[in-house]
């Protein structure tokens, strides 16, 4: 009885395995984990502009190996895809209400429009062996605003055919609402984590 026990708890403990995933490093950047539970963390890159006025619009930056679902369709990537989105925090006009007047003053306010830009759809790939290339993303042609595009779920530009384990990405100026957005280089590697497994996958 104690064997049939004691495997299952050995299996627990030992932990789940994330899959591989593309991990992201750039100085000026934070790194924001997209899904806590299953099948493991999604890595992405947060930018945002300095100004208290602007600093709580965040620009995310997420690479979707193959095989990363997408919406619409529910489709699964076949290539290496580049995906950019906002994440909002707490604006200013939210901040420090320590009265029930300041309250319901501030959520009678709205925050202004917000939009993404860039100087150039171009982005820079530079590949471990050396090669580099540039990709053309529509998001940074068009620009899109963060309040509608929050997802890491909405399909991207492929970076290039297939797998892509050891990359560097240079991006153009980034802008929040004209406010240039503080961006360096991205360095993304392939890893393979284990993590505690949950049960509300």
């Amino acid at each position: 009885m104690k064997k049939y026990f004691l495997y299952p708890l050995m299996a627990l403990l030992s932990g789940c395995s994330t899959g591989p995933y593309l991990y992201p490093e750039s100085a000026p950047g934070k790194n924001a984990v997209l899904d806590r539970t299953c099948p493991g963390p999604k890595a992405a890159m947060s930018f945002a502009p300095l100004s208290e006025e602007l600093n709580w619009v965040h620009v995310l930056v997420y690479v979707a190996p193959p095989g990363t679902s997408s919406w619409p369709g529910n489709l699964r990537s076949v290539d290496t895809e580049l995906r950019l989105f906002g994440r909002l925090y707490i604006p200013p006009r939210l901040r420090n209400l320590n009265t029930p007047d300041q309250r319901r003053a501030a959520y009678k306010q709205t925050d202004p429009p917000l939009w993404v830009s860039a100087a150039s759809p171009m982005v820079s790939v530079r590949l471990a062996t050396g090669e580099t290339y540039q990709v053309s993303i529509d998001q940074l042609g068009t620009g899109f605003d963060p309040q509608e595009q929050t997802s890491s779920s909405r399909k991207g530009t492929p970076l290039g055919k297939g797998d892509m384990d050891d990359f560097t990405l240079t991006f153009p100026d980034i802008y929040v609402n004209g406010e240039k957005v503080p961006m360096a280089p991205i360095h993304f590697k392939k890893r393979e984590e284990r993590y505690a497994p949950v049960f509300n996958c």
